[in-house]
């Protein structure tokens, strides 16, 4: 932000700062308009930054120019006059037709920039038969917001220049690589910040404070905004203190350190009553230490079995203490290039590293650091490996996956507990005087200050740096000082914690228990398993190249298979480690926890079922949480299942176990958690059957499993009678026809059917089913739940109904779960499965992958049908291939996504339609059926569904333009509405929205329906339909509105749909959140939520979440998304806060409509 001959400019990184901090773009106002200087900082890793994003820049023009030649402009005087001819040149060159264009410059008169390159592409535009993207080099090894932000800003000044926006911007990263990102997908963000950014200079100066945000640690303003915290005591000074929790505190009249330390024992807050306890505590050991001047510590009685100081194994002479160091400027996508240990003997710390300073050296130093460990813990059993904080565990599963190799290795230590998190000791069960709980920190209670040259971890990278550009020893001896000193210091904390657990013990007057040992070594079936399928993959990839870009596609087949065979015991890994990490968690943080129950209290026994006990449980239903009726929940403080789940209601806070009469004497557990994963012996054995066929003949050899092969290579469908590679769906054809008539004749392939919301999916599906019951075929109907499953063949039914088909069909699934419709019937065993088709007793199977993947069904069956195949992993998918000639994948990963928790090579974690669309939004014609007409929704709530997530391919059916709601504003008429709510601090609930949504139900209630025939009758509760994200948020709707209006979270809604539908967001901004940005935005929950509306489609949010800040592209992507939806939208214009301000318009091109009902 300067001043330019008088003239207030604009840049690109004025932007970003924007974005990241509204103080920052004060002081530089301020700086710009008074003409003062701006402080300059010091900073060896900034200035190293600066140094290699500039060789990072002339490298790749290097590259370019050694390619195509390029142009270069000139950086003229800094006039308004040299910001205008430098664009002037820039314009001629593009008019020219140069292929590169390097430092392009635009200036439109108030925004100014350069973009590293243009690059000619083939698209004609005013310039002639070629138009230009933008390109920037960027050092990062991930692309990250402001880049994207940047290219935004050159990409809309681009289009000016030639008429024509490009369609896409390309970033280069430091590790060579190059991502190209589609404009569309971010520029509805671009344009919002953009214009905030512009009233905010337009306007009068603002009040801003320095808040601690994530970019202080780049601004030059970084001291003077330190020093005024530390001035005003600022409560972001409490250790462990969240943004939103300074906000109530602040509103509450506690607004510093000192205030919140002698602050009463109960809340005046929505904080709640751990964290504020927490927080209060916090601040007067701070206090006191300031007092005193000496660190002061007080111990926190967690001493449930492994929790905080009971966390601690028994110490064994051979434990070791684990440190690592890192450069994420080195290498491809950055290095881990030390790990070091120390090993305890006779009292002293024995330090060992292990240098690699490449990839291959980094795989070296891996490998013997784990080897290292595993020799150790095979000669002493009891020995633990301690470190602090998360890093090392997590970097040790990335690297274990980076290089296939150690994987068995790090899982053993994983499971049987052997690494140790001190940090989470330290957090768990003591709280110290210190501003921060970083290791470092907290060496004033155990160990002398460091004096060392190197302080931090930032200080390790510059010195690695320095090393790498110089060589000189003397920089890796600093570095092997600086870890050995973390180790020791992991040593020392680990023996006062000891102390500390020596003297907690001695005031309760009792012994605390030590973490029960674990075994995590795998079985000898595990070992033998694992040995084979290791063999099948060394078989598959034998031969292929380590760079997977130069397979052909039958060796990317052969890969992508290879990676297949270890998808289960990768997502189970994840599984276990999830379920061992739940186990260390309190009762207060599993209530943080979105899969589990924390905090329950044992109410009684209420009945008696069978030969179970039914005892009920109250629990805080304002928390999240996945488990279900129906599933075994585990005590985390056991380890063990401790009963079934068979009621739970959020409403009312109770929930109901049955507990068998061996449980009769165990404690109530205090808290449930999910149990460890559900073996998937038969889905890994499928796979590898599958692996064994294609060795020696290849994926496109002879042999079986042509399906399945099909899939994997990504093939087109071989239809018999139509040509390889031609367009599936006739020009004119309905494609639900089209679907039905392809799977008739497919040949030994599959066939991916995309149905977006209302497009008839589910209608095609059992259309598909019963023409191949007709033709005298035997189809399997394959789903991940037996919801799905159920709904499909409720379908089937009344479509063979309607065709008078007669129809036998057996669901395998247990009592209660299955389809209710005559036809089906339901068996619980699969014998009785396989002896149906072998009789030739039935036409359609159903069941889950558990039933599909079995030997005994191989090939029994002529069509399997996978519905929700969205959902369903390729691995699986393969897995279940082989019981039928043909495949069907029928669903929509647009709407609902695959759940998993495994970390995946590439392409191996997608699900089975995923891998099918490549990365596209849609089914290319060539390669599937795509269902291009919505019966559901009106024009003008499609036309934003089907830009937003279907590539513009999806339309509304003629008649449902018909479709509309007369009554008051807003809820008049079809379409998007938005409705702004300002509330601030709600992370799961917001009474401001429930007094916005209840006035909008109520008025429609008032008015009337017309639906897709014309006919129009009064609005009722079941023609509304409300979500939200979070349960406690559905739990207060539904108290705050009619009875009968439908209330729910997204999942409980796939499939229905309602005349209006309203999706209340509740979280005040992203800083709110509770679990993250892509939770709260995610795409398919946004694309169902509206999607469901036939008529309207109402969002009501906090604006603030049109503002929120974005570390990844994928988050900038949602937020652009909701940000889409408010320029497409009609804005409402009268929603209140409990102050009465109006909201302002969030979108200059929304078109506004008042309110015209009291608020409550």
């Amino acid at each position: 932000m300067h001043t330019v001959d008088g003239r207030l400019l604009l840049s690109p990184t004025d932007l970003v700062g924007f974005l990241a901090c509204d103080h920052l773009t004060q002081r530089e106002l301020a700086a710009a308009r008074e003409g003062t200087r701006r402080p300059e900082r010091v900073d060896p890793e900034l200035e190293l930054l600066a140094r290699k994003g500039q060789a990072h820049e002339t490298t790749q023009l290097q590259l370019l120019a050694s390619e195509h030649g390029y142009v270069e402009i000139t950086d003229h005087r800094e006039s308004l006059d040299g910001l205008a001819l430098a664009e002037t040149e820039t314009l001629a060159a593009m008019r020219s037709g140069a292929s590169v264009i390097y430092q392009a410059a635009f200036f439109d008169g108030r925004w100014r920039g350069r973009a590293d390159f243009l690059l000619r592409v083939d698209t004609p535009s005013h310039l002639g038969p070629w138009s230009y993207e933008v390109a920037d080099a960027k050092l990062a090894r991930r692309v990250r917001p402001a880049a994207l932000l940047q290219m935004c800003e050159y990409s809309h000044q681009l289009s000016r220049l030639q008429g024509l926006a490009p369609e896409s911007m390309h970033v280069i990263l430091g590790t060579g690589l190059q991502e190209t990102h589609r404009v569309a997908d971010y520029d509805a963000y671009f344009r919002t910040a953009r214009a905030r950014l512009e009233a905010v200079v337009d306007g009068l100066p603002q009040d801003t404070y320095p808040t601690p945000v994530d970019h202080c640690d780049k601004c030059s303003w970084l001291d003077q905004c330190k020093l005024k915290r530390r001035q005003d005591d600022h409560l972001c000074l409490v250790a462990g203190m969240r943004r939103d929790q300074t906000r109530r505190l602040v509103d509450a009249g506690i607004s510093t350190v000192a205030a919140l330390a002698v602050a009463p024992l109960d809340s005046p807050t929505r904080i709640g009553e751990a964290a504020w306890e927490r927080l209060r505590r916090q601040a007067a050991l701070q206090v006191e230490q300031r007092t005193t001047s000496r660190p002061v510590y007080e111990l926190i009685d967690c001493t449930a079995a492994g929790l905080g100081l009971a966390a601690l194994p028994e110490p064994s002479p051979g434990d070791l203490f684990f440190d690592m160091e890192g450069d994420p400027f080195a290498g491809d996508g950055g290095l881990e290039y030390l790990f070091g240990i120390s090993e305890i003997d006779a009292g002293a710390a024995c330090f060992t590293p292990f240098w690699g300073h490449d990839r291959a050296g980094e795989k070296v130093a891996f490998e013997a650091l784990i080897d290292f460990i595993i020799e150790r813990l095979d000669r002493n059993p009891t020995i633990h490996v301690y470190h602090y904080a998360q890093y090392e565990p997590v970097a040790l599963k990335k690297l274990m996956s980076r290089h296939a190799t150690r994987e068995d290795q790090v899982d053993r230590l994983l499971r049987a507990g052997v690494l140790v998190d001190l940090y989470q000791v330290v957090r768990q069960g003591i709280r110290v005087s210190c501003e921060s709980y970083g290791l470092k920190s907290l060496e004033v209670f155990f160990m002398p200050a460091r004096t060392e040259g190197i302080a931090d971890g930032a200080g390790s990278i510059v010195a690695y740096e320095r090393w790498r550009d110089t060589r000189d020893p003397a920089e890796l001896d600093n570095i092997a000082v600086y870890n050995e000193r973390d180790c020791e210091s992991t040593w020392r904390l680990r023996g006062w914690l000891e102390e500390r657990r020596e003297e907690l013990a001695r005031n309760r007057g009792a012994v605390l228990p030590r973490p029960e040992p674990r075994d995590g070594s795998p079985s000898v079936e595990v070992v033998q398993e694992g040995a084979e399928t290791q063999e099948l993959i060394a078989q598959l990839t034998e031969g292929l190249a380590a760079d997977p870009t130069t397979h052909t596609p039958e060796e990317a087949a052969r890969w992508l298979l290879a990676q297949q065979l270890g998808w289960h015991r990768r997502e189970d890994k994840s599984g276990f480690w999830a379920y061992f990490e739940r186990q260390t968690k309190t009762d207060d943080e599993l209530m943080d926890d979105a899969e589990s129950i924390g905090n329950i209290r044992h109410l009684g026994e209420v009945r008696t079922e069978k030969k179970s006990s039914i005892h009920r449980y109250a629990f805080d239903g304002t928390q999240e949480y996945k488990l279900g009726v129906g599933s075994k929940p585990h005590d985390p403080r056991t380890g063990k299942a401790c009963g079934g789940l068979v009621a739970i209601d959020a409403d009312t806070g109770e929930l109901e176990l049955s507990r068998s009469r061996t449980l009769a004497d165990l404690d109530h557990p205090q808290s449930l958690i999910p149990g460890p994963p559900i073996p998937t012996r038969a889905m890994r054995e499928a796979l590898r059957r599958l692996a064994s066929s294609l060795i020696g003949g290849g994926v496109d050899g002879p042999g079986g499993f042509r399906a399945a092969r099909d899939l994997l290579l990504r093939r087109a469908p071989r239809v018999a009678g139509s040509p390889y590679g031609a367009a599936l769906v006739g020009a004119g054809e309905d494609p639900a026809h089209a679907a039905v008539r392809l799977v008739g004749s497919l040949d030994h392939s599959y066939l991916a059917v995309q149905g977006p919301p209302g497009a008839g999916k589910t209608y095609s599906g059992a259309s598909i089913v019963v023409d191949q019951v007709r033709r005298g075929r035997r189809v399997g109907i394959c789903a991940t739940s037996h919801r799905a499953i159920g709904e499909l063949l409720g379908a089937v039914c009344a479509a063979a109904q309607e065709r008078n088909t007669d129809i036998r069909i057996l669901q395998k699934c247990e009592e209660g779960e299955g389809c209710s419709a005559a036809p089906v019937q339901h068996v619980r065993d699969n014998k009785n499965i396989d002896a149906a088709l072998i009789a030739g007793e039935v036409d359609v199977v159903a069941g889950t992958q558990w039933l599909f993947a079995r030997t005994e069904i191989a090939g029994q069956l002529d069509v399997l049908v996978i519905d929700e195949a969205g959902q369903m992993s390729l691995a699986n998918a393969l897995a279940v291939a082989g019981a039928a000639t043909n495949l069907v994948l029928l669903g929509d990963p647009q709407q609902l996504a695959q759940p998993s928790q495994g970390i995946h090579p590439p392409g191996a974690g997608l699900s089975s339609l995923e891998h099918v669309l490549n990365g596209q939004e849609t089914i290319p014609a060539d390669r599937g059926v795509f269902l291009a007409t919505t019966r559901r929704m009106h024009p003008d709530v499609c036309r934003f569904i089907s830009e937003a997530f279907y590539d513009g391919r999806l339309g509304s059916h003629p008649d449902c333009v018909r479709q509309r709601i007369e009554g008051g504003d807003p809820i008049g008429g079809a379409g998007l509405r938005l409705a702004p709510v300002d509330h601030v601090g709600n992370r799961t609930w917001s009474p401001e929205e429930i007094a916005v949504v209840r006035p909008l139900v109520d008025t429609a209630l008032q008015g009337s329906w017309t639906d897709v025939s014309s006919v129009t009758r009064p609005v009722g509760v079941d023609d509304i339909l409300i979500v939200a994200p979070y349960n406690i948020h559905v739990r207060r709707l539904r108290e705050g509105l009619p009875a009968g209006v439908r209330v729910g979270t997204v999942d409980k809604f796939q499939g229905q749909q309602a005349a209006l539908t309203i999706y209340a967001m509740a979280t005040s901004s992203a800083e709110d959140v509770p679990r993250n940005l892509e939770f709260l935005l995610n795409s398919n929950r946004l694309n169902v939520a509206v999607s469901r509306a036939r008529a309207l489609a109402v969002i009501v949010c906090s604006p603030q979440l049109l503002h929120a800040g974005c570390r990844t592209p994928e988050q900038l992507r949602l937020v652009s998304a909701l940000c889409r939806f408010a320029e497409m939208a009609t804005l409402v214009v009268g929603a209140e806060d409990r102050t009465g301000s109006i909201i302002p318009p969030v979108s200059a091109t929304s078109r506004p409509v008042q309110m015209s009902m009291a608020l409550p």
